[in-house]
């Protein structure tokens, strides 16, 4: 992945995980709030309309306080007279008050007046109780016989729930005897809950009480005259229902105040924290992209320039191009310190290349000179050896013989055997001859193929080296020809070596290539214990690397080598002889990579012997046949 994309996907995993985050915020921190507000609110809406119902319950009070602390009704309660009865206690009273009830009572509890009517239609209505001569005893309202004392709260009756107080009846100075009870009520109908919830702008239902509903112990909290049941609040649609239950004079459940609120500060704060995330995710956005632009920009596209330049200087190998930043950033730096390094790196290059010329030519040159060597020494060992049989040829006793043969002084006897003698070592020297001729003509090969080495090497140092088809068979046989005669003897070439047909190569090249082989193995065998050793050499098609290949074995039986050495024995100057170079193998294996083969080494450790394998390519035409063996894998 580039690092273009890795960037953006940093920022946007980072753009992501600060927006959930402040989503959590918002949606577990803030909206509760507005939630916590909400109910707050519903609370405190029910709250007004129970001071509202206390409101009117203190207006009805008050109107009793009118009616109750009046000596006229003092008087009336005790003598009933019919004066005041005619002037003042009718259905007008009821109208002035807007009340629905009056009743007076005498301190027996009996009702001296009572009035009960609907003050729309003017009709008389039945209230039970209220419309019965005497209240029962136990009722709360008898329990105002003292002056201070008062009864306010809401009560059933058959035409529905009605505020009501009762005050003990005075003088104007408010002082007793109390010589009864006034009682004043108001009817909390469907008409009273609707003004009372214009009044407070509230979504406002009083409903009767179910018996079916839990009702938890009623208290009076301060400022309210109505007893009442804990606020509680529901979740209904869009709604914040509040609930609370008033009790009658007695305590027991009667009402159930319901005040619906809209859920609008919940929805405003769900709208301002949607608004807010969509403003956040916005700008959030709008910074992301600036931020990707600059980044883009700054960095981005100049790394981005500075890895390109980077594969085309590593694909081109063209040190000459430059990058030529001119920024004055690190980049920048970066980028001239890169340019900075090519120009190093070209000029060890070209140091490089200069000693590598100077060490090719050097190493070509002992290459040159080991396979020199190779070829020169069975010269020295065949002229070493024409020399010890010219030395021991009869030359001097032949001159010596000829000599009394031309004195007419020798005697005929003597004569005879100095000519026998004569024929002898004539029939010697001829036969010494005949051999040296035939040295002779081999020393001359050999200094041909010294001769075709050098001029090899001059054709090499000037122009590419020509490949041709070679017969490996002939190859093996002509190097092991010009080895020494203790060489030769013990190196036996199985027909399998022409049975693998010809590997392209150059000749010369090939020829030195398994002489050096041929000698390494002979010396071995040589230099063995038993110094009765053998040296086979054997061949088999294969494929290498797909392609048609001759693998040529050299397995000999001499001394071996340890598997520490033989991991090494194709480094250059590494040599397990006393006067060995380490040149040879090292050659070698450089030239039969160059022809695009195989070279490895095989030993079982000291004194079992090695065996060396030689892979080359096959001449067009000599992978005819299926007679191939697995590919290998082995290899210098």
């Amino acid at each position: 992945m580039s690092l273009k994309y890795k960037v953006i996907i940093i920022t946007l995993v980072t753009f992501l995980f600060s927006f959930a985050i402040d989503y959590g915020i918002q949606r577990l921190v803030i909206m509760p709030n507005f939630h916590e507000l909400e109910r707050a609110e519903a609370s405190k809406n029910i709250t007004r309309v129970i001071e509202a119902i206390n409101r009117e319950l203190q207006l009805v009070s008050m109107a009793v306080c009118d009616w109750a602390y009046w000596d006229p009704m003092y008087q009336f309660a005790t003598d009933r007279n019919t004066e005041f009865l005619d002037s003042t206690l009718n259905e007008t009273a009821l109208q002035n008050a807007h009340v629905n009830l009056m009743n007076v009572y005498d301190a027996g509890h009996s009702l001296v007046w009572g009035k009960a009517m609907d003050l729309d239609s003017d009709a008389s209505l039945d209230l039970g109780i209220f419309s019965a001569e005497r209240l029962p005893d136990g009722h709360p309202l008898i329990n105002v016989s003292d002056v201070e004392s008062e009864v306010t709260g809401v009560i059933d009756t058959p035409q529905g729930p009605m505020l009501i107080a009762a005050k003990p009846i005075l003088t104007n100075e408010r002082k007793g005897p109390a010589s009864g009870t006034f009682v004043m009520g108001r009817f909390l109908n469907e008409a009273a809950v609707r003004q009372i919830g214009e009044q407070t702008r509230l979504s406002l239902s009083v409903l009767p009480h179910e018996a079916v509903e839990p009702v938890e112990p009623m208290t009076r909290p301060a400022g309210h005259s109505l007893p009442q049941t804990p606020i509680r609040l529901e979740i209904a649609n869009n709604l914040t229902v509040a609930k609370t239950t008033i009790g009658d004079l007695s305590g027991q459940p009667l009402l159930t105040i319901r005040v619906a609120t809209p859920r609008v500060m919940e929805a405003r704060g769900e709208a301002a924290m949607h608004f807010a995330l969509l403003s956040i995710g916005g700008a959030g956005l709008l910074l992301i992209i600036v931020l990707l632009l600059m980044l883009h920009r700054t960095i981005i596209r100049p790394i981005g320039q500075l890895t390109a330049h980077a594969i085309r200087v590593g694909e081109s190998d063209d040190l000459r191009i430059r990058l030529g930043f001119r920024r004055k950033d690190e980049i920048g730096a970066l980028g001239r310190e890169f340019d900075s390094m090519t120009d190093r790196l070209a000029e060890a290059r070209r140091r490089l290349v200069d000693q590598s010329y100077h060490s090719g030519i050097a190493e070509m040159a002992s290459g040159v000179l080991h396979n020199i060597g190779n070829a020169i020494t069975p010269m020295n060992v065949r002229l070493a050896t024409l020399r010890e049989e010219l030395n021991d040829a009869p030359t001097a006793e032949m001159e010596m013989a000829l000599g009394e043969l031309s004195s007419d002084a020798t005697d005929p006897g003597r004569r005879e055997d100095l000519t026998k003698f004569v024929e002898l070592a004539g029939s010697e020297l001829a036969s010494l001859v005949t051999r040296m001729e035939g040295e002779i003509s081999t020393i001359a090969q050999q200094v041909s193929h010294v001769q075709q080495i050098l001029s090899d090497q001059e054709r090499y140092s000037r122009a590419t080296r020509v490949l041709e088809p070679v017969n490996m068979e002939v190859i093996t046989r002509e190097a092991s020809a010009m080895l020494a005669p203790e060489m030769t003897m013990a190196i036996q070439v199985s027909p399998s070596v022409s049975q693998v047909g010809d590997v392209l190569a150059s000749r010369v090249v090939l020829q030195q290539l398994v002489t050096n082989l041929l000698v390494n193995a002979a010396e071995s065998i040589l230099t063995s214990e038993s110094r009765e050793g053998r040296l086979v050499v054997t061949g088999e098609k294969v494929k290498l690397d797909g392609a048609p290949c001759a693998h040529i074995r050299f397995e000999d039986n001499g001394q071996g080598i340890t598997s520490e050495d033989l991991k090494r024995m194709f480094e250059r100057s590494f040599s397990t002889k006393n006067r060995g170079s380490g040149l040879g193998l090292h050659w070698s294996a450089n030239t039969v990579n160059a022809l695009k083969g195989r070279l490895y080494a095989e030993s079982e450790g000291p004194g079992k012997g090695l065996s060396m394998h030689l892979i080359l390519p096959l001449a067009e035409g000599g992978d005819n046949g299926n007679d191939f063996a697995k590919d290998e894998d082995h290899g210098v």
